[in-house]
């Protein structure tokens, strides 16, 4: 799973349209791990539909920050 993920921000880096809609500055400390795993595999999945495409980067990265602010606390 962290490969899939780790390899999705790579591509950001390589296809991306010169901003960055990254998830790493998300705060997920306190969020239930197996939630923000199963936020990450919708990011991924989202992402993948985005390459190249800012908004639509954008886009993923808010739908995972809402997805996150929704898990269970630790």
């Amino acid at each position: 799973m962290k490969r899939l993920l780790l390899i999705s921000i790579a591509l950001l880096f390589v296809f991306g349209c010169g901003s960055y809609h990254g998830i790493m500055d998300i705060d997920t400390s306190k969020a239930e791990p197996a939630c923000v795993r199963e936020c990450a595999t919708t990011y991924s999945n989202c992402f993948k539909t985005g390459i190249g495409y800012s908004n639509i980067m954008k886009a993923c990265r808010e739908a995972y920050a809402v997805c996150v602010s929704t898990c269970s606390s630790k």
